[in-house]
């Protein structure tokens, strides 16, 4: 029988916190760009791969910060670290309001983007995961509700803002949202890990470490950086990610403008982003909640190969109802995929060296990450069409499939060098 403290578990506000956070970084993500794109070329004159670089400079940027900030995590906690990349992106975003051209966008752009999809996302993931071992992948499915209904909630938000006023306007909306939700929360409430607080992951009490719940807690592996890299199972789960983030960040950005092309209205095309992210919450909760019960490795596999299949009906979209047709499935199979991908590298090597080993990685998944939007901008540049860059990606998602498949469990080594 489970033991648990008598009250509830804080690990849940940690998760509710993150939530909060996660829901705020969607102002760098791809989706929200992808709706400034149209004012922005109509502005400054700029094409899809210029616009698309932006995005690429700042992941790169997340990159190049990201090991260090894995370590800090590690060693402090994400608290200071996530508040202050909250407040770093809320000033980029009031900086944007006052874009004279191309070098000032790239410049703050860059810099918001950089601190999101770095060390703000590493440290919100990074705190959920350090909270919860056996409800993990439910925990991570719940914190990434606020991903979702970022994804769901920003880009209609500023398209409404777009209708009513301009592109400054909604990224001075969107600076003052970022600001009020991300730091002060971040402060007061985020923590390192539950043994911090006299407590075990899940809930469980430090007063009851000898019951077989504890037990089997305290049981858990806790590799190293330099233990993890020595197994192939690292490399399968890298290389399955970072084409993971090479096509997601792509369709996350190109999705708006390849429905537009299609023949959809932009009112429309920003309702099914909308019902993209809203299941992409459900399909999250889900995916953790069978990840608990079938195991990461094949529900992360046969997730990857359904996000697959949703490019494909992507390619195919023209029309309302198979957009919305679209918009269910594939972000059901990908907010499983996020939820997975969010919590593969806790499974496989523990919660010690967590921050080190997702910020060791993070460079690679960002190069990936950074190039994947680019090259479907200058491929639609180039041939007018989104479709042949697109059944490429389906093509990736799939051996990023085979990737995860492979990732055997390692055995945990009995000597450490």
């Amino acid at each position: 029988m489970m033991l648990r403290n008598e009250r509830p578990f804080y690990g849940w506000v940690i998760v509710t916190v993150a939530a909060v956070v996660s829901f705020s970084q969607i102002s760098f993500f791809n989706p929200v760009l992808g709706v400034f794109i149209q004012p922005l070329t109509d502005e400054f004159g700029w094409n899809r791969a210029t616009i698309s670089a932006a995005a690429a400079i700042g992941s790169l940027g997340g990159a190049v910060f990201s090991p260090l900030v894995g370590m800090v995590i590690d060693r402090q906690g994400p608290r200071l670290v996530v508040a202050a990349g909250g407040a770093l992106m809320g000033l980029c975003l009031l900086a944007l309001v006052l874009t004279p051209g191309l070098w000032w966008f790239y410049l703050f752009y860059g810099i918001g983007r950089a601190t999101a999809v770095g060390p703000t996302s590493l440290g919100a993931t990074v705190a959920t995961s350090n909270w919860f071992v056996k409800n993990r992948g439910l925990a991570l499915g719940v914190m990434l509700l606020g991903n979702r209904a970022g994804m769901a909630l920003l880009p209609l938000a500023v398209q409404i803002v777009l209708l009513v006023g301009s592109w400054r306007t909604a990224f001075f909306a969107l600076g003052v949202m970022v600001l009020s939700l991300s730091v002060l929360p971040s402060l007061r409430y985020l923590r390192r890990r539950p043994e911090d607080m006299g407590m075990l992951p899940d809930g469980l009490a430090k007063d009851i470490a000898q019951t077989p719940a504890a037990e089997a807690s305290q049981a858990e592996q806790h590799w190293t950086l330099r233990q993890a890299v020595r197994t192939p199972a690292f490399w399968f789960i890298t290389f399955a990610t970072s084409q993971m983030f090479f096509v997601g960040g792509s369709v996350n950005l190109h999705q708006m403008p390849h429905l537009i092309d299609q023949g959809l209205s932009s009112t429309v095309a920003v309702g099914v982003i909308s019902t993209f992210a809203v299941a992409g919450g459900v399909g999250g909760v889900l995916g953790g909640l069978a990840q608990r019960r079938f195991g990461v490795r094949w529900m992360f596999s046969v997730s990857l190969a359904g996000a697959s299949l949703g490019l494909v009906l992507l390619i195919q979209v023209d029309r309302p109802a198979l957009a919305y047709v679209y918009g269910v499935y594939y972000g059901l199979v990908f907010g499983s995929v996020i939820t997975m991908m969010q919590g593969v590298y806790a499974e496989y090597f523990g919660r010690e060296s967590l921050g080190s080993i997702r910020g060791a990685v993070a460079p690679v998944q960002m190069l990936f990450n950074a190039t994947g939007p680019v090259l479907a901008g200058l491929a639609f540049d180039i041939t007018g069409s989104y479709d042949r860059i697109f059944w490429a990606y389906a093509a990736v998602l799939l051996l990023a499939a085979v990737w995860m498949a492979l990732a055997r469990p390692p055995k945990y080594p009995t000597t450490t060098s």
